[in-house]
């Protein structure tokens, strides 16, 4: 009677949850489009904060101790983990736990030998160097900048954004230190989706907001205002950012910035089908015709405002343009690539600074990022609107890694001509493949007991309190028992990021080793007690969900070996851990062993 009772009352509480969430989303939903005419304000309402801090929506990481979802550390932040009821159902009922008999993986020493022997290991050792003193390239890991002052206590400017590096506001503010040099110091803080941010900085910002800067002891919390007050206070150091004689054109083009973003909320965000739908979709693309023609009435450069360089204008649209490219191909099978001159030769100019690169997402990072942040998207049925009636599906699917889109050999490009997801060119360096791989092995190696530990957490305990984006579980507990088996299959999988695994001189060994130690290791996909699977028909995503506590995974709840790697694949952050198509070749080396152990 007393287990039946507390089944009840769980059963309870989930509907509770659940009734609160619903009442909660429709009366957000009925706010935002019939009361609201910015498109991000609803995000302020009271309403709005309660959703994005419901617990219904799933919960799925951040590496306990560290400042991240991921592989960076920051001492500033540490999560606690609870301590296990090692007394409960779920433990007395889990499948044995898989065992490695032998390791004929590298060690992690061997490893960083390997790695320093190549050309990019020691040019990113180089740049790890030059980084703690405040130099080098621009980095998602820089905790200070320098650029012309001589020493740190020259820093007037104290930079807080959030930790995941994913905020667009928090991008622009970042991307007009870096064009204008100006010398500053970064502090990171999980935004309210991903973390519980740490009483020190709500006690300094009201509400915790997010971005954040600090100049001279004053603080400002606008983006927009921060770019401004940067600009006047900083004339000397690099681009005018906001031209007094090109005011009223800045202006104009702020509007047509705000209604671009309107447009694109009104599609992706929005539940219209059918002639809405198709309304919506028109609207974009004419508002998106607008942006091009203003790029095109400007001769000098391929910048809103002319010049060498770009203004606060182009830095408040490519925040913007580069979400809009990620989320209308996902949800509506709609590419903006390719359909605008101007905007793509604008986006191509970026993409050559290595300012802008070192800041931007990938489409899957932002599209696991986004929901959080905007609101759920809503994807088109098959047909609805595009010519090709599985454009969407087919895209969402090699988003998320499906139809082998996250397989070997990968096929990395800079032309957006002939590329799903171009690289950056200021990353792209043409015949140096190995560089890539070389790049998502320093930072395995760099990092790598952090990481194992984190990996584990596949196999270990969901969090509590939950968090409302996907990608967020600071308070998840690895599974130790996993530790060692962890530890060999990521040595094996460094080893092929270093060697290759189709092509080269050693890759017969890499290979033999790897399947001596891995092949069939991976567990029977039997799920733990309470969880059960469904298929996701809008993405053909396969999700989990526990019906006693109503919690939602999109990693197998398995205690598995091969889960440990899904959960690390799942959680690969761009630019966070690392560049993209660093973060490609790591997908698809961990598929690789993923499959081997199948």
């Amino acid at each position: 009677p007393e287990k039946r009772l507390a089944s009840r009352c769980r059963q309870t509480n989930k509907l509770n949850n659940f009734l609160s969430t619903a009442m909660a989303s429709l009366f957000l939903y009925y706010y935002s489009v019939l009361q609201v005419d910015h498109a991000c304000a609803w995000s302020h309402h009271p309403l709005a904060l309660a959703y994005r801090n419901n617990a219904v929506f799933g919960n799925l990481n951040r590496l306990k101790g560290n400042d991240h979802h991921g592989f960076h550390r920051d001492p500033l932040i540490a999560f606690q983990s609870s301590e296990s009821d090692s007394s409960s159902d779920s433990d007395t009922l889990a499948p044995p736990i898989p065992h490695l008999v032998d390791d004929n993986a590298p060690s992690w020493e061997d490893l960083r030998k390997q790695l320093l022997a190549t050309s990019t290991g020691k040019r990113l050792q180089l740049e790890s160097i030059d980084r703690e003193k405040g130099h080098g390239p621009p980095h998602a890991h820089a905790k200070f900048r320098l650029f012309d002052a001589k020493a740190e206590s020259e820093i007037r400017v104290t930079f807080y954004r959030d930790q995941a590096a994913w905020c667009p506001y928090c991008q622009k503010v970042w991307l007009l230190l870096e064009e204008k040099r100006i010398p500053y110091r970064v502090k990171t803080v999980p935004l309210n989706a991903y973390g519980d941010k740490p009483a020190w900085y709500t006690r300094l910002v009201d509400g915790g907001k997010l971005p954040t800067l600090e100049l001279d002891g004053t603080l400002y919390r606008e983006s927009l205002e921060i770019m401004k007050v940067l600009d006047d206070e900083f004339p000397d150091c690099g681009p005018k950012m906001f031209p007094s004689n090109e005011s009223n054109r800045t202006n104009l083009l702020f509007e047509l910035e705000q209604e671009l973003q309107r447009d694109w909320f009104s599609l992706t965000f929005y539940p219209v089908e059918g002639g809405r739908l198709r309304s919506a979709r028109t609207n974009l693309l004419q508002t998106l015709q607008k942006v091009d023609d203003e790029l095109g009435k400007i001769k000098s450069g391929p910048w809103f405002l002319g010049g060498d360089a770009p203004s606060a204008v182009d830095l408040q649209y490519v925040t913007t343009v580069e979400r809009i490219i990620a989320s209308v191909l996902y949800y509506k099978g709609l590419v903006i690539r390719g359909k605008f001159v101007n905007v793509d030769e604008w986006l191509a100019a970026f993409e050559r600074r290595s300012s802008y690169a070192a800041s931007k997402s990938d489409y899957y990072t932002l599209i696991m990022a986004m929901p959080s942040q905007n609101g759920p998207g809503y994807m088109t049925a098959a047909g609805d609107v595009d010519d090709d009636k599985n454009a969407n599906h087919d895209a969402s699917s090699i988003i998320y890694g499906f139809d082998d889109a996250w397989k070997l050999p990968l096929q990395l490009t800079d032309d957006p001509s002939s590329s799903f997801e171009p690289i950056p060119s200021s990353q792209f360096r043409l015949g140096e493949p190995s560089e890539f791989r070389h790049e998502a092995a320093f930072r395995v190696i760099s990092n790598h007991d952090g990481i194992v530990e984190f990996a584990c957490r596949g196999a270990g305990e969901a969090g509590r309190p939950s968090y409302h984006a996907e990608l967020a579980d600071p308070y998840a507990e690895s599974n130790e028992d996993f530790i060692a088996p962890v530890d060999v299959c990521l040595r094996h999988v460094t080893n092929a990021l270093l060697n290759g695994v189709d092509d080269g001189a050693g890759v017969a060994t890499v290979v033999a080793a790897a399947v001596i130690d891995l092949e069939g290791k991976g567990g029977t996909g039997e799920l733990r007690e309470d969880w059960e699977s469904y298929i996701d028909e809008g993405t053909g995503r396969t999700y989990f969900w526990n019906y006693e506590t109503g919690d939602v995974s999109y990693t197998a709840p398995t205690r598995q070996l091969d889960t440990c790697l899904v959960y690390l694949r799942d959680r690969v952050g761009v630019p966070r851990d690392m560049n993209l198509p660093a973060a490609m070749q790591l997908r698809a080396h961990l598929n690789w062993c993923i499959d081997l152990m199948k």
